[in-house]
């Protein structure tokens, strides 16, 4: 079963990747959990009611980060993923804080306040829980603002320990565009596609860019790798368009086709990581300048099937 986790901080923007988790988790066989991360300690914040049912009409009077949270619950509510409950029990745990809620469904969804760093606390959750997608929407900063803070998109692609679904024009009903040139990168991409195929309603487009005096066998390669790609969704009835663009810029090829209402699928790319740091990967570069959402890839070596050999079924 896969298992979800997106992040919330409470602006407008977090709304997008608790809307898109919600439809993942209604249409996809998985798990979900909600979080949010604040910086500091337990001692930075009025502690909450701990062990008692604390009603959600006094939401107002909660911490910063467990309002977040409630607010959380509202946005699933608006996508039918649960009913909002009269109240909550807030428990106290080494991070921060957790409560439980109920599905439509009756399935357990837990929401987590966490203190502490954020790459670093959101990899605490993902190898504790083992979760397998990392969903998050976050706001749009500026050059200048990003030379300063930080790009926390780039530190996510490069820094996470699983794949993570960057939410942005793109939505759950949008079409997808897999990027296939038969690279260990790219094959990675598909079994994690397997997992979420039967929630995506779009089309599934496959693209492939060829850079001028690429070799004649790294030609077969990818075209290889779409038609085995094209026949697997063929069988599962979901294909769309294969797309071959030519040009020394690919980034720039993809972001061009996919618009601003597309989701972009890339493996993470295999490179050194002195390479994608400072010269960057085509994941990278894409993440960097997309309009649409993107989801990165990062299936573990080990979990990998080489879908060229061993195609999978729907």
């Amino acid at each position: 079963m896969m298992k979800i986790l997106v992040y919330t901080d409470g602006k407008p923007a977090a709304a997008k990747a608790l809307e898109f988790a919600a439809e993942l988790k209604k249409r996809v066989e998985s798990e979900l959990a909600v979080i949010t991360i604040r910086s500091g300690t337990h001692a930075t914040e009025e502690l909450p009611p701990v062990g008692v049912d604390f009603p959600l009409a006094d939401r107002d009077s909660l911490p910063k980060g467990l309002q977040f949270l409630v607010d959380a619950i509202d946005v699933f509510e608006s996508t039918g993923l649960m009913h909002a409950p009269q109240s909550i029990r807030i428990q106290d745990i080494a991070r921060g804080h957790l409560f439980v809620c109920r599905s439509g469904d009756d399935d357990r969804i837990a929401f987590y306040e966490n203190f502490g760093h954020f790459i670093d606390t959101l990899n605490h959750e993902i190898d504790r829980h083992r979760y397998h997608l990392v969903v998050v929407s976050p706001q749009c900063l500026g050059r200048l603002q990003r030379l300063v803070q930080g790009d926390p998109v780039r530190k996510l692609a490069l820094d996470l320990h699983t794949s993570v679904l960057v939410v942005r024009g793109g939505g759950p009903d949008s079409h997808y565009m897999v990027c296939a040139d038969g690279s260990p990168s790219a094959k990675r991409q598909f079994p994690l596609l397997k997992e979420i195929l039967h929630g995506i309603r779009g089309g599934v487009d496959l693209v492939w860019v060829q850079k001028p005096g690429i070799s004649g066998e790294e030609i077969q390669v990818a075209e290889e790798c779409l038609q085995q790609a094209w026949r697997w969704l063929d069988n599962c009835d979901r294909t769309g368009t294969i797309h071959r663009l030519e040009g020394d810029s690919p980034a720039e090829l993809i972001l061009d086709r996919a618009g601003d209402s597309s989701v972009i699928v890339l493996g993470a790319s295999l490179r050194h990581d002195v390479y994608r740091r400072m010269l960057g990967s085509l994941p990278m570069q894409v993440l960097s300048k997309s309009q649409s959402s993107v989801l990165l890839v990062k299936l573990p070596p080990e979990a990998e099937t080489d879908f060229l050999k061993d195609s999978f079924s729907c």
